[in-house]
């Protein structure tokens, strides 16, 4: 998965990053893990890559990251801004 890139724009701002989806001008505010796999998401990644970054980078265990991760890509995915 990935984003759509050339349908949302995005600026991150201290701990906080905002995306607009231009299709529709809606806009999400992120922070913490949420804004650190929207990085990833910049290239084509597997759910379980995400899963692998945040486990390293964060002290979490894999199946709460997992649930985070998934929860966060549904929202993505019903925002239309990932392929």
């Amino acid at each position: 998965m990935r984003l759509r890139s050339t349908d949302i724009s995005a600026r991150t701002i201290g701990a906080e990053t905002i995306i607009l989806s231009l299709p529709n001008s809606r806009y999400f505010s992120v922070t913490g893990i949420g804004t650190r796999v929207f990085e990833f998401l910049g290239e084509d990644r597997s759910l379980d890559d995400l899963v692998e970054v945040i486990v390293g980078e964060y002290e979490v265990d894999a199946a709460t990251a997992r649930r985070d991760v998934e929860a966060f890509v549904g929202r993505l995915r019903e925002a239309e801004l990932l392929h």
